[in-house]
Formats: C-alpha cells, sequence, structure tokens
C-alpha cells in the first residue's frame, strides 16, 4: 500500500512493515494476531444455510435467490439439492409412495441422500479458508430429527472450525392463491417431465400430504443454540432467532425483500439520442424522433405483454401494481413520460409509478465522457488498452470514473428494488446497467457481466419455480440507442 504527502516521497508499508522512506514516523503499522492471518481483514464466515419446508413452498426459489444474492455481493455461494441428488442416483421420476414416512426403506434412503448432500456441503464450504462461503442444502428437513441430525453433523465440523455456523430458513405458506401457483410451477420440475399435467398435479398434492403427515415446525426448544429465519406467505411475515454475524445479517435483509409471487420485469434500452448520431459516448443528450418512436413501441410492446398474463395480478398488497425504474438523464425521462402517457391512455387501471435515481444512471466515463471512440483511441490509447485489457475492473480515469465492479456495488439498491417489487416492472437504462441487472436475476458470474450480449428491443425476465427465465422481445418502431459498440466484443468500449 502507498501514501503519498505533498513535498515527499512516497511511503510504502508491505504486510504491515515499515519500509525505508523520508516521513516515515509518520505511517503507524499495528500487527494483531488476526491481521497476520487475514492482513486484508477480509470477513472470513462460512455459513451452512439449511432450508425447511413442505415441497411447494418455494425453497428451490429461495435457495436460487439467496445464491445469486451471495454470490453477486461477492460471497462464493453454492446449492447442494437432495432432490437433485436422489435424481442422479437413478430415483428421478419416483411417485408419492417414496416420500410416505410409513415406507422404511424410503425414508432410510431420504435420510442417507441428505446426509450425503451435507457432507458434499460441508466439504466445499470449508475448502478454502479465505474470505466467506455459504453453502446451501435445498431439503425439506421437515422433521426434527432430521434437524438434529443436521445440527450434530454440524457441530461436530464446528468443534474444529468455529467459524462454522448453522441457520435454518423455514418457509411457511397458508395462502390457497400461492400455494396454487407454487404447485403450477412445481410441475415443470425433472420428476414430471412427459407427464399428463392433471395427474401429475395430483401425484404431487399427495406428496405434499405425506409430508404434512409428519411436519414439525422449527421451534426454540429444539436446540438452545438454534438459529433460524422464518419466512411466512411469501414474506407477509419475517420471524428470526439468534441471527449475529455480517453474512447472516446480509442473508437477513434480502430475506425481508425477497417474494414468491410471480411478476414479470422488462428491461428496455434507452432510445436513439442525439449522440448516437454523431457517435459520441456517453453524456446527457436527449432523444431524436426515432428514439421517441421507439419509445412508444416499447409502452405498446408492454401493453400487448400484459395483456397475455395468464391472471392478470390482483391490485391488492401490491401486486397489481407497474412501476418503471430508470436514471435521471433526459433520455431516461423522455422514455418514461412517453410510455407512461401511452398506457395510461389505451390500458384502464394502469397508471405506471415512476421511480428515477442516479443509480440506474449509466456507467459514468469520468474523463472520457462525451468523446468519440475514435477520439479516445487517438487522445487516450492507454487507457483504451487499459480497458481491452480487464473490462471488469478498469475503472475510467477522472471524477465520477467508474468500473464495472463499481457500477456492480451501485446497482446493489436498484436489484433490491426489484427484488421486493410484487408487481410488474420495467427497468430503462443503457447498455452497463442493463448487464448488471440481467446478470443479477440470471445468476451470471460477476466476471461475465461486461461480456453479456445486449440485443436491441426489451428483455423479459419472468418467474418460474426456480428463478426467472428469459425472453427477447422486438421493438418493430423507431431506434433504440446506438448500435456503436452493442454486442460484447473486448474491443467495444461500452
Amino acid at each position: 500500500m502507498a501514501y503519498e504527502k505533498p513535498g515527499s516521497e512516497k511511503v510504502s508499508t508491505e504486510n504491515g512493515t515499515q519500509q525505508k522512506g523520508p516521513n516515515r514516523s509518520a505511517i503507524r503499522t499495528f500487527s494483531t494476531k488476526s491481521n497476520i492471518s487475514n492482513p486484508h481483514n477480509v470477513f472470513q464466515e462460512q455459513l451452512v444455510i439449511a432450508m425447511v419446508g413442505l415441497p411447494a413452498r418455494g425453497k428451490s426459489y429461495l435457495s436460487k435467490a439467496t445464491a445469486r444474492y451471495l454470490n453477486f455481493a461477492g460471497c462464493p455461494c453454492r446449492l447442494f439439492n437432495a432432490g437433485n441428488l436422489r435424481r442422479e442416483q437413478g430415483l428421478a421420476g419416483t411417485d408419492a409412495a417414496f416420500f410416505d414416512q410409513n415406507n422404511a426403506e424410503a425414508k432410510e434412503m431420504r435420510e442417507i441422500l441428505a446426509m450425503k448432500c451435507l457432507r458434499q456441503l460441508l466439504d466445499w464450504v470449508q475448502h478454502s479458508n479465505k474470505g466467506c462461503r455459504v453453502g446451501i442444502l435445498d431439503a425439506t428437513n421437515t422433521t426434527s430429527e432430521r434437524r438434529r441430525n443436521v445440527i450434530a453433523q454440524v457441530r461436530v465440523e464446528a468443534k474444529l472450525n468455529p467459524r462454522l455456523q448453522l441457520i435454518f430458513v423455514e418457509s411457511l405458506a397458508d395462502d390457497p392463491e400461492l400455494l396454487e401457483n407454487n404447485y403450477r410451477m412445481k410441475l415443470s420440475n425433472d420428476d414430471y417431465k412427459g407427464k399428463d399435467p392433471i395427474k401429475a398435479l395430483a401425484d404431487f398434492k399427495e406428496r405434499v400430504r405425506k409430508y404434512e403427515a409428519v411436519y414439525e415446525e422449527v421451534c426454540d426448544y429444539e436446540d438452545n443454540d438454534i438459529r433460524y429465519i422464518k419466512l411466512i406467505n411469501a414474506g407477509e411475515k419475517l420471524v428470526a432467532r439468534k441471527i449475529h454475524g455480517f453474512v447472516p445479517r446480509r442473508l437477513l435483509n434480502f430475506l425481508g425483500c425477497v417474494h414468491l409471487w410471480p411478476r414479470t420485469i422488462w428491461i428496455a434500452l434507452s432510445g436513439e439520442t442525439d449522440y448516437d448520431l454523431a457517435q459520441v459516448l456517453g453524456g446527457d443528450p436527449s432523444l431524436t424522433e426515432e428514439g421517441q418512436e421507439y419509445a412508444l413501441g416499447v409502452s405498446n410492446l408492454i401493453q400487448q405483454r400484459i395483456q397475455l398474463e395468464e391472471e392478470p395480478l390482483r391490485a391488492e398488497n401490491g401486486r397489481g401494481s407497474f412501476v418503471i425504474y430508470t436514471g435521471t438523464h433526459k433520455r431516461y425521462i423522455q422514455m418514461v413520460e412517453t410510455i407512461s402517457q401511452n398506457l395510461q391512455h389505451h390500458m384502464k387501471g394502469i397508471c405506471p409509478a415512476v421511480l428515477a435515481a442516479a443509480n440506474a444512471n449509466d456507467l459514468c466515463e469520468g474523463l472520457l465522457d462525451s468523446t468519440t471512440e475514435a477520439q479516445r483511441k487517438e487522445l487516450y490509447p492507454l487507457e483504451s488498452e487499459a480497458r481491452r485489457a480487464n473490462k471488469l475492473n478498469y475503472r475510467y480515469p477522472g471524477v465520477g470514473g467508474e468500473s464495472y465492479q463499481d457500477l456492480v456495488g451501485r446497482c446493489n439498491e436498484l436489484c433490491g428494488m426489484l427484488e421486493h417489487s410484487r408487481g410488474n416492472s420495467l427497468v430503462i437504462c443503457n447498455r452497463a446497467v442493463y448487464r448488471v441487472v440481467t446478470a443479477y436475476f440470471l445468476g451470471k458470474a460477476i466476471e461475465e457481466i461486461p461480456f453479456l450480449e445486449v440485443k436491441p428491443g426489451v428483455l423479459e425476465l419472468r418467474r418460474n419455480h426456480s428463478g426467472f427465465y428469459q425472453t427477447q422481445l422486438e421493438v418493430n418502431m423507431g431506434k433504440c440507442t446506438s448500435a456503436v459498440g452493442v454486442g460484447s466484443t473486448i474491443e467495444s468500449f461500452d
């Protein structure tokens, strides 16, 4: 690390040891037991999250949502799904009889598979002694007996590794509409592939009844040190016990936002601007006529997609709401005005709420803002070369200049608001924010973000039982923001 004082040479420190140089007495170094083993003061928590709940209570969705959130936040997280392990063992397509507690052989097999899954999780979580790691055991864990076995196995490991924690995350639901939605989504999993939907639904409900017969909610008396978070009816209520530590608190905050209701997120690029015509990057230009026409096309497309929804979202609890999220630049505001007015004119009861915030603005290019790509290559060849070499971490020079890593941090709040929204949402943005939001909801690695393909039109993200699936939609009016830099080539400056 380097420190510089006006009129002096740089004073360097390495691993907490002061190096020779003027004014070295001004630099204080500290050497403690903790920072010798962990010089960068990285959070070193290792966490096991064990899901609890009946089938179709959203455990798999919550597991995957938690994993993508933690990975996005820089904490490595991996799922360990007992059902997938069962299917890998050749037990795919098992009917409800396999889940009958009176079936002793099947019960023993389920316990063996669950403990094997937990063993794999513990091996992975403890494989690295740097930073934090979280493993999620995605299984029903519906009985206190099963949970005691999980606690016992983790406790054995924790004697040798005090950083290891266990938290149960239980999803409870008795809302009939929510359950019916979850049942239908569940029929797309591998156990029911190619089966008659009516018979599959009947079998699945029978499977749920088998679990209900022996289900025991997580309770304080199960263990003096038991830690848990309970979600009731998709986030309607949250109950927590003994949640301490940096990662567990982040987990609690996240689970306070997430919910299980179906909804759609649309991500639309900005319309064409004056700067697009001049091939200038960045800045705060206005939309061209073609850009305004494109905004109208986006509005018409959203209107069609809302009308095609299987069941219009109810207005209760905000599920009938429609929110437009965008930045504060002129092009975004002009897009919002056109889209909002058009939707209100053609769709009764639709009055979009608008949230314009700076955290949805495009990546700030600092000193290079409002220049053409040709100018950048001519005037700033070293910057061009540096960005090509490391597009993720390269930060534009000058006041406010950002990197993609900076943008990921800035978009955390935007992604959280989209996660929390119970109705449909539209995000209007430029390529960089488009990539970050897409990566978050599709569970892409941060390293992939700068190279994700961005196509003209609107990207639709729709809920399914395990997360979101994407559909690319075409806008047949006007023009979106310039093709300069569109795509994912490493040479691009976008």
